[in-house]
Parts: C-alpha cells; sequence; structure tokens
C-alpha cells in the first residue's frame, strides 16, 4: 500500500475555480478513526513542514492524516493578480469546508499550527461543522495585537534589532534583506533546537515564499504581502463559540510567547493546554514525540 495519495479538489470562488493540493496518508475507506487535518501556518507557507504528522499514520494505519496547501501557496492554484479584498480568512474558511464536503469526511480531527491555528479556531466559531470532532492548536494567539507585541518582544532581544526591523519593514521591495532577516529571526525562536543543516525539504516552509531555482520552484508572496485582514484578526470575543474539546499547546521558546494564545484556556469548554519550559515546538520534526505523542 502506498503510503500516501497526492491529489486536488475544485473549488469555487464566485464562478472562479481554483484547486487545492491535498496529501493523504493512509486510506480513508476505513472510517473506524477520523481523519486528521492539518492545517498550515503563514499565511503563506506550505505544509510541507507537517509532514512528520505523518508518523501518526505509520504507527497506526487506521489513522488518516491529510495535508494540504492552502489556496495561492505550494502547489495548490496561484492568484498574483488577486487583491487584499479577495485574500481573507473567510475565504481560506471556505476552502478548508470545500476540501471536507469533496473528501466525503463525515468525522475529523483539525490540527492548525499558528496561522493554522487562527483558521482552525474561526472554521469552529463561525461554521459550528458538524463532523468535528477536536481542534488542537499549537503555537497560535487570539489577536493579531499580541502577535505584533511578542515578535517585537523577540525582535529586541538581537543585538542588531533595528536592523532586523527595518528589514521586515522593507517586505516585498527588499526581499534579500527580508529573507536574510526571516532566516536570523527564526533560527533563534523557531529552529534553535533544529539542528540539521541545511534545512531538508519536508521541514523548510519557506522555499515556496522565495523561490528556489535549482529545484525549480518559483517563489510567490502574494498571501503574506496582501492579506491585510490578518492583520488586524482576532477571535477574542468568540472564543465562547468553540464548542468543541481543545487542546493548546504552547512552550517558552517559541516564536509566538503562550500569552498570545492563553485566552483559549478559559473560554472553551473541556480545554486542555500544557505548556513546556524547554523547547520551542513551533517545527514538527525534532519535537514530534511530544506533539504527536509517539
Amino acid at each position: 500500500m502506498a503510503l500516501y495519495t497526492d491529489g486536488t479538489v475544485p473549488f469555487l470562488v464566485d464562478g472562479e475555480e481554483f484547486k487545492t493540493y491535498y496529501r493523504i496518508y493512509g486510506p480513508l475507506s476505513d472510517t473506524s478513526l477520523p481523519p486528521l487535518i492539518a492545517l498550515h501556518g503563514g499565511p503563506g507557507i506550505v505544509s510541507y513542514y507537517l509532514s512528520p504528522l505523518s508518523k501518526l499514520f505509520e504507527r497506526n494505519e487506521r489513522q488518516p492524516v491529510i495535508l494540504y496547501d492552502q489556496v495561492g501557496n505550494g502547489r495548490s492554484s496561484h492568484f498574483p493578480e488577486k487583491g487584499a479584498e479577495f485574500i481573507t480568512i473567510k475565504l481560506y474558511v471556505d476552502e478548508l469546508a470545500n476540501l471536507i464536503h469533496k473528501l466525503d469526511l463525515k468525522e475529523y480531527h483539525i490540527l492548525g499550527h499558528s496561522f493554522g491555528g487562527c483558521l482552525g479556531a474561526e472554521f469552529e466559531a463561525e461554521r459550528h461543522p458538524a463532523g468535528l470532532k477536536s481542534l488542537i492548536l499549537t503555537n497560535t494567539l487570539v489577536d493579531m495585537r499580541l502577535f505584533y507585541q511578542s515578535h517585537a518582544e523577540r525582535l529586541a532581544t538581537f543585538e542588531n534589532a533595528e536592523e532586523l526591523k527595518q528589514a521586515f519593514a522593507k517586505g516585498a521591495s527588499d526581499p534579500k534583506a527580508y529573507r536574510e532577516a526571516l532566516n536570523t529571526f527564526n533560527e533563534r525562536w523557531s529552529l534553535r533546537h533544529f539542528k540539521e543543516r541545511p534545512l531538508p525539504d519536508d521541514i523548510d516552509p519557506f522555499v515556496w515564499l522565495f523561490g528556489d531555482e535549482e529545484k525549480g520552484i518559483k517563489g510567490d508572496r502574494t498571501v503574506v504581502d496582501k492579506m491585510v485582514e490578518d492583520k488586524k484578526w482576532s477571535i477574542v470575543g468568540r472564543i465562547h463559540l468553540i464548542k468543541v474539546p481543545v487542546l493548546l499547546i504552547t512552550a517558552t521558546d517559541d516564536m509566538i510567547q503562550s500569552y498570545a494564545a492563553e485566552p483559549f484556556f478559559g473560554r472553551p469548554r473541556r480545554s486542555s493546554g500544557p505548556t513546556w519550559s524547554t523547547r520551542a515546538i513551533c517545527r514538527f520534526g525534532r519535537s514530534r514525540r511530544t506533539i504527536c505523542g509517539l
């Protein structure tokens, strides 16, 4: 039996068709265990770095795992001509609902990392899908203002903080400086416990942002540059709308500090939230034993 199956499903938006790429580990025909759908972060990166979650299926062949690239990213349809009014969190909520419908999933669990956690929480709060059994929210946040506060505090730990801040502010106008700043920042706050260099293909989430000529990948920053709504997103006043059980995972060394997600603790029913004090868990490679319980 093949380890995984790749495919696409059509996604219609106002009569325009896009394609959502997915990868399924394990057969969906065995319904004894609901599949786990993993939502990648960003917005604007891809699902490659979540591939270690496939260990769940490798250890239990009745446990399917579904990864997919959100439209505008990776192996899904791209739309560089679209503006900020098109690229919204509602677009991605609709895409997730469409994927679930096209794959004919009756029951499922969702794991959302970083922006994927925001997406998963938004999906439950706004849709209350009947098939959703639980949410796993890892290294995520309840309000973008808390994210920017956390990011500024993490940035301040660098001796060249002002230089990095200016590079982040330039963004698309100076992609080389932006990428160098991002790499520097991530080495300390996303990858400090992951020692392998260069990053394996299935761990590096940024190759589709900046491109890689040797691998024939053209970079596309459309989503990360144009998703303006994401900068104002908040679910603080709607946390009570989350009805399914929630597992919240944070760690003291993460890029997004724990306080940005802690409001989730008090409001969702039957939520639980471990915090690890010695490692960052925003990558799923080295610390997958912690995250997947393997």
